[in-house]
């Protein structure tokens, strides 16, 4: 590839990133704010769009931090243009934000026991490394297509919403070429409050 374009690239890259709204959040803040936000905005559906197809989740309000850091980031066109980046082989698909627009803070847990790793679940990923309380990454959500394959994620990940409507788009998305957990082609996606 010639150095031109990269340097074309990196130069696009920058200015869509620099154009976003700042979403990070610090400290005690971020339980503050989210708590906040939800009670302003009540909303529970969301509609995710893509080439494949459209399909419905359903935010949790038992898991009222996670359902109002998605909503924020919605409502603030944080997951405009993004991707289903990760295709986690015969268990589901994640998206979010990429390693060069990840936001610095955690969402704190809410794991509910009720709610479990089953097909149509969406969760959130979560970073590893001094993370002990297991709080969730605020962008990186996955959406689980083998519920016998996601087991293991029972009591790791937090569930915090469900896919209602247009499981065969996520299916469809799960379903592509990928070699090493990167789809050949990712698939792009908008997400909008539904109600």
């Amino acid at each position: 590839m010639p150095k031109r374009f990269l340097l074309y690239l990196l130069a696009i890259t920058f200015l869509i990133v620099s154009c976003r709204k700042d979403m990070r959040l610090f400290g005690a803040d971020v339980k503050q704010t989210l708590e906040r936000f939800g009670r302003e905005n009540p909303e529970t559906l969301v509609k995710v769009h893509t080439r494949l197809g459209d399909f419905t989740i359903k935010l949790f309000e038992e898991t009222p931090l996670h359902r109002a850091n998605f909503l924020r980031l919605v409502k603030a066109n944080y997951y405009t243009d993004r991707y289903f980046y990760r295709i986690v082989y015969e268990t589901g698909i994640q998206g979010g934000g990429e390693y060069f627009d990840r936001l610095d803070y955690l969402v704190p847990a809410e794991y509910k026991p009720e709610f479990t790793h089953k097909r149509g679940a969406v969760g959130m990923a979560r970073y590893e490394e001094g993370n002990p309380e297991k709080a969730s990454s605020p962008s990186e959500f996955f959406i689980i297509t083998n519920e016998e394959e996601a087991r293991k994620f029972n009591g790791n990940y937090v569930v915090f919403g469900q896919v209602t409507e247009g499981m065969d788009v996520v299916d469809k998305i799960q379903q592509a070429r990928a070699y090493d957990e990167k789809p050949d082609i990712p698939v792009k996606f908008d997400i909008e409050v539904k109600e």
